[in-house]
Formats: structure tokens, C-alpha cells, sequence
């Protein structure tokens, strides 16, 4: 397994004394799970929420006939389940492990007690919720306003970005996987990468993809906006 993330390591929790820190890591409870295990499902009453130690979570919507729209992805030291954490009530997503993963439950009780000792871990909180929002509003942008093509043009910049500004880059998802995160299907998912290498643009070779016009990618990224 990956190296853990501890609390004292989580920028959320930067304002409590070691004290409660060490209080609140006693309350906490250590979640193993393989891939592909679910951690909780959407409709499930929220005990609290989770902080991923190590491995990798899908978070995820489903329809009734099986559809799967993936939300985001969460890596270490990220948290998940958050959104109901004030007011309490039930999960609005699921979430699965990619892989080998640990997470951290943090019961709401203790979280809340953690909040009135220091009112800056609400201060994190917040922040961490708005992050989190205007990655809604960028995946609302990109399923609403934006074809396929342009949605993976625009994940082969972020990957880019994210592994060094490398021209080669390896997708770290299966096809399937990367099909429910643009909200499409793997076929259509082909047909947008076919297209990309047709224009010259990129070459895949299986999970990796070299940018051989990085201009002409901005550009089919609609400009290179963010994603």
C-alpha cells in the first residue's frame, strides 16, 4: 500500500493543538478496503465523513438503469462524504475504491467538538467545501457546454500539468473509468480519441498518450480553459 497520510499531515486540521489532535485521531476509526469495495452508498445516513490515508476513491452517481456519472476523484489526505457534515442527513453520491485504499472515519460528533475548541478548523472546512464547489461548476460547465473531444483534450492537459508538464502521459483510469468521468460511453470515449490522434494532435499507445501539438490541444480544450 501507498504511503498513509495522518491528520497531523492534513491542512484541514493545521489549527488544533497536538492535544486535540491527539484526541481526535483516539476517536477516529481506520477503514481498509480493495478495489473496487464500496465505502457507502448514496442515501446512507452520513456518521460523519472520511479522509482517505492512502489509495484512491471514485465518488459517483448513479441512474436506475446503471449509468454511472463519476464526480471526482479523491487521493490522499483529501476528504470525502464532507458535504453534510453540518447539517447531518444522507450521502448524495457513492464512493468505491480505484484501488487498495485506507480511509479515515471521523465521526461528526468528534469533528463538531474539534470545531468548537478551534473555530479555524470550521475556517478550513469552508474553504476546502468551496474548492469543492467550483469543481461542480466546472464539471457542470464541461457535460453541459462542451463536447467529448474537448472534454479529453482538456484531461490530457491536466494530466500533463499534473505529471511534471510531460508530453507523454499515462491516463490513470481504465477506458470505462474515463468514459463515466466525461459522462459518456467507452465508444464514444474511442471515437474523441481517434479523433485527437487523426488531427495529428496527439498518439496513444494503449493508457499513454504523447502531445505532439500542444497549441492545437489548447485550442480543441476550448482555448485551454480550466478543467
Amino acid at each position: 500500500m501507498a504511503s498513509t497520510i495522518s491528520l497531523s499531515a492534513v491542512p484541514l486540521f493545521a489549527g488544533l493543538r497536538s492535544s486535540d489532535l491527539a484526541e481526535l485521531e483516539a476517536r477516529t476509526r481506520r477503514i481498509p478496503l480493495t478495489r473496487g469495495q464500496t465505502l457507502f452508498l448514496e442515501g446512507d445516513e452520513a456518521r460523519g465523513f472520511y479522509l482517505v490515508r492512502s489509495g484512491r476513491l471514485k465518488v459517483y452517481k448513479s441512474s436506475p438503469s446503471g449509468r454511472e456519472q463519476i464526480l471526482h476523484l479523491v487521493g490522499p489526505g483529501e476528504p470525502v462524504g464532507e458535504a453534510v457534515m453540518f447539517a447531518g442527513g444522507r450521502l448524495p453520491a457513492s464512493a468505491e475504491a480505484l484501488e487498495a485504499t485506507e480511509v479515515l472515519l471521523i465521526p461528526r460528533q468528534a469533528f463538531l467538538d474539534a470545531v468548537r475548541r478551534e473555530p479555524e478548523v470550521a475556517m478550513q472546512f469552508l474553504a476546502s467545501l468551496s474548492q469543492r464547489l467550483r469543481f461542480m461548476a466546472t464539471l457542470v460547465e464541461n457535460l453541459s457546454l462542451r463536447e467529448v473531444t474537448e472534454r479529453v483534450a482538456g484531461y490530457v492537459l491536466y494530466l500533463s500539468r499534473t505529471q511534471g508538464d510531460r508530453d507523454h502521459v499515462e491516463f490513470d483510469l481504465p477506458r470505462g473509468e474515463l468514459a463515466s468521468l466525461f459522462g459518456t460511453i467507452p465508444e464514444t470515449l474511442s471515437r474523441a480519441l481517434q479523433r485527437l490522434a487523426q488531427e495529428g494532435v496527439v498518439e496513444i499507445d494503449r493508457r499513454t498518450v504523447t502531445i505532439r501539438d500542444r497549441d492545437a490541444l489548447k485550442e480543441m480544450a476550448w482555448a485551454g480553459r480550466r478543467l
